[in-house]
């Protein structure tokens, strides 16, 4: 963690606006790629960021600047999620074929930028019928860039968990793909 971020963090916890501004501009990319993976569709994913960072503003006393913010941020999220999720039954999960940095370089050939759109699509097909723990762990290691022990921490669930979730939803998907491509 940066030292700026510690300090904004900080002024942020002690109710500067200004300092949590910045922080809702650093953060708030990262935290709608990980919460559209869980959204049925944009409209809910960015009114769960906007809750979630609703909530980080009214429980800003509990983030320490001492640990990283964005798992704090990204737990919070992850339990409006959940609670949506309680809300609907069965469960409705979104596409995650949205994310513009994944696109191919302008200068590769049409038909390679086609196959690679072909190939995210697909991928997001599989990952939707993933379970839904196994989401949430591909998620926040993929979306949200957070290690195994942070995602253990905000998904409260023991290391050796995270591990077999992010193996088994990796395998899982290897296997769809490579019948594809069979």
């Amino acid at each position: 963690m940066e030292q700026g971020e510690t300090d904004l963090i900080r002024r942020a916890s002690q109710g500067e606006e200004t300092a949590f501004d910045r922080l809702v501009e650093i953060h708030t990319p990262r935290l709608y790629r990980l919460v559209r993976r869980m959204a049925p569709d944009r409209a809910e994913a960015e009114a769960l960021v906007q809750e979630a960072w609703l909530r980080a503003w009214k429980h800003r006393q509990r983030c320490s600047p001492d640990k990283p913010f964005f798992p704090w941020l990204a737990a919070i999220a992850l339990n409006l999620a959940r609670d949506e999720w309680r809300k609907r039954q069965p469960l409705d999960f979104a596409d995650v074929g949205d994310s513009i940095d994944m696109l191919p370089a302008e200068e590769a050939s049409i038909e390679v930028q086609i196959e690679a759109q072909q190939a995210r699509a697909r991928l997001s097909r599989y990952i939707e019928e993933l379970r839904p723990e196994w989401r949430i762990a591909i998620a926040l290691r993929y979306d949200g860039g957070l290690e195994y022990t942070q995602i253990a921490a905000v998904v409260g669930i023991p290391l050796n968990t995270v591990r077999t979730h992010l193996r088994r939803a990796r395998e899982s998907l290897r296997a769809r793909l490579e019948a594809d491509d069979a």
